[in-house]
C-alpha cells in the first residue's frame, strides 16, 4: 500500500506533467500553423469538416472579449493561481481529478505565453458546423472542466447512493 505522502507526489506529478504536456502540444500546434499556413487564410484537413485557419485572437477562447489582452492575461494569470490553490487546499488523490486540473492548467499556460510574448493568442482549429476558431490550449481548458464536472456529479450520485443505504 502506498503512504500519503507517495500519493501526493504522485498526484503532484500527474497535474503536473499533465500540465506541461498540454503546453507543449499546444505551443508545438501553433507553432506548425504559424509556418505552414498563411495568417488568415485556411487548409483544408478533412474535406468539408476539418479546416486549420490561422487566425490571430487578441480575446479569450472562441473569439469573446476582442482587444482586452492586458487584462486576460491578468485574468489568465488569476486562473493560473486559482487553479494551484484549489490543487493544494482540496490535494484529492484521484487521478482523474489530477489529470483534469493539468488540462486547465496547462490551457491556460499555453495561451497565456501567447498573449504575454505575442500579444495575441494564435487560433487555427476550425469545423465547418462550428464558427468559431479555437486552439489546442482551448481545447484542453473546456475537456478538464468537463472531466471534473463529470467527476463531481460522479461523487454526488455516490454520496447519495450511500444516504440511501
Amino acid at each position: 500500500m502506498m503512504s500519503k505522502r507517495k500519493k501526493n507526489i504522485l498526484m503532484n506529478v500527474y497535474f503536473l506533467l499533465t500540465g506541461v504536456v498540454v503546453l507543449i502540444l499546444d505551443q508545438v500546434t501553433k507553432y506548425l500553423v504559424t509556418i505552414k499556413v498563411a495568417e488568415g487564410t485556411s487548409l483544408e484537413f478533412i474535406p468539408g469538416f476539418l479546416y486549420f485557419t490561422n487566425i490571430k485572437n487578441t480575446g479569450a477562447a472562441f473569439g469573446m472579449f476582442q482587444s482586452y489582452t492586458k487584462l486576460l492575461t491578468i485574468i489568465s494569470l488569476v486562473a493560473i493561481f486559482l487553479i494551484i490553490i484549489l490543487k493544494v487546499m482540496l490535494s484529492l488523490d484521484f487521478v482523474f481529478y489530477n489529470i483534469s486540473l493539468g488540462f486547465i492548467l496547462g490551457g491556460a499556460l499555453g495561451n497565456l505565453v501567447d498573449r504575454y510574448f505575442i500579444g495575441e493568442v494564435t487560433d487555427f482549429i476550425s469545423f465547418s458546423f462550428f464558427p468559431p476558431v479555437f486552439n489546442v490550449a482551448d481545447s484542453f481548458i473546456v475537456i478538464g472542466f468537463i472531466l471534473i464536472i463529470i467527476l463531481i456529479l460522479r461523487e454526488y450520485l455516490k454520496q447519495g447512493e450511500k444516504q440511501r443505504s
